[in-house]
């Protein structure tokens, strides 16, 4: 097995699955574990390393918030040992109280192939706060 554009959209996928369903061990098997880890959640700071960045996911599942997430435009590329996926989060969420809200996100993963498997190193989600031109 090699590193290729279909294993590496597969990736990108458990990684939403995960994330859609609050699944920690799920995001666990998807990430690399080491310091040079990074993750940009919508609207906070950078989080390095494996720790924090597991800390971050177990926080975001810890709320019970309900979450549905649709994945548009995506973009993969496969560079040698590495790899790019940018895509548009449509999420619907539920709120405190009740109720839905939804909002789009833009986000950057990027992965690389270790030890026969993509393994996640960074995810950037930056809320979109208005419609392009």
């Amino acid at each position: 097995m090699s590193p290729d554009l279909a294993g590496l959209e597969a990736a990108n996928e458990r990684f939403y699955q995960a994330l859609e369903r609050a699944d920690l061990d799920a995001m666990e098997a998807v990430w690399a574990h080491d310091a040079g880890v990074v993750c940009v959640h919508p609207g906070s700071e950078l989080i390095s390393g494996w720790p924090a960045v597991r800390r971050s996911w177990a926080a975001v599942f810890a709320s019970g918030q309900y979450l549905q997430l649709i994945i548009t435009d995506v973009r993969a590329r496969v560079l040698a040992d590495a790899g790019v996926v940018t895509c548009t989060e449509n999420a619907l969420a539920g709120l405190p109280g009740g109720g839905l809200a939804g909002g789009r996100s833009l986000a950057t993963n990027v992965f690389v192939w270790d030890g026969g498997a993509w393994r996640m190193v960074a995810h950037h989600a930056s809320p979109v706060l208005r419609r392009g031109r």
